[in-house]
């Protein structure tokens, strides 16, 4: 009996991934921001801290355990080459996120308390379901159309899709969904011998952001996943969105399909679905992209 009331009372202690997946930032002072994606123990993601500044972009390898997340930083060099490493462990504590570290840039250690943010996603025109699970889901707006082309309207292709992709074609940071600061920035970094990235917009929102990762790309086909943990579009927030992409010009044609949905169904003769993006933009030229005060203000699509 004894024995069954300490298995009990350290379950009731455990840590649930959900307490930790998705995106954090800290409220004031320094700006820095993590999305961690969970599956089992593996844990993975990016860091940055003015993320619209796509030099701050890093990735996340780590553990998930009952102590909470243990993981490596890797900062990287323009042409994929391991820069330094932060070691850090983040704990979850009363709804923020503690991460204490040592840097591997600067040395010493850091502690950092983080929040998610009060804001929520963004409204799109399907519902947005979010975690924790004490938040309500957004409500779905159909008034709002994307202004890219993913609407329905028809789509004329630029030029003729390049027969065969290279990373040099897609490394970069690729704009689309609006202008001004609500736009969406996918960003595809070389990492070591990979690729990997993230999108957000607003970039200064954790609930608007996710990793990109399992990138390949064989001929003129480049696919990635989009790793969902705290906010997707539908009635589960935690999923992989996979992405297939084709290059024409300076145009990346994207279609998604995710883990829990049926395949969509063929389109009609003559329509090519999807979203576009445009780019791309060499990861430099966005060096500067910061707001003057942190946590920025009235940068959020309007509710």
């Amino acid at each position: 009996m004894v024995f069954a009331l300490v298995v009990l009372a350290h379950q009731a202690t455990a840590q649930n991934a959900d307490d930790y997946r998705g995106g954090w930032r800290t409220d004031s002072g320094a700006a820095h921001t993590y999305e961690f994606s969970i599956r089992g123990t593996t844990v993975r993601g990016i860091y940055c801290t003015y993320c619209a500044d796509a030099t701050t972009l890093a990735f996340v390898d780590g553990t998930f355990g009952q102590d909470g997340i243990t993981f490596e930083v890797t900062h990287v060099n323009a042409d994929g080459s391991t820069a330094y490493k932060d070691k850090a462990i983040a704990k979850f504590n009363a709804g923020r996120l503690v991460v204490t570290g040592t840097s591997g840039a600067r040395g010493g250690t850091f502690e950092r308390v983080l929040i998610k943010d009060p804001r929520g996603p963004d409204p799109i025109p399907a519902m947005v379901s979010v975690l924790p699970k004490d938040r309500p889901p957004v409500p779905g707006n159909p008034q709002r159309r994307n202004p890219d082309g993913a609407d329905g309207l028809p789509y004329i292709l630029p030029g003729p899709w390049k027969t065969k992709l290279t990373e040099k074609d897609v490394v970069g940071v690729w704009l689309g969904f609006g202008v001004g600061a609500p736009k969406q920035f996918f960003i595809i970094k070389k990492v070591g011998d990979k690729l990997r990235g993230m999108v957000c917009g607003t970039c200064d929102n954790p609930y608007t952001m996710a990793a990109l990762d399992d990138f390949t790309i064989e001929g003129d086909t480049l696919t990635f996943n989009i790793l969902h943990e705290d906010w997707a579009d539908g009635e589960i927030p935690t999923f992989y969105k996979h992405v297939t992409a084709h290059v024409g010009w300076n145009e990346m044609r994207c279609t998604t399909a995710a883990d829990h949905q049926p395949p969509p169904p063929p389109p009609p003769p003559g329509r090519v679905p999807g979203f576009s993006l445009q780019g791309p933009v060499p990861i430099e030229a966005t060096r500067g992209n910061v707001w003057s005060e942190w946590p920025p203000k009235n940068t959020s699509s309007p509710r």
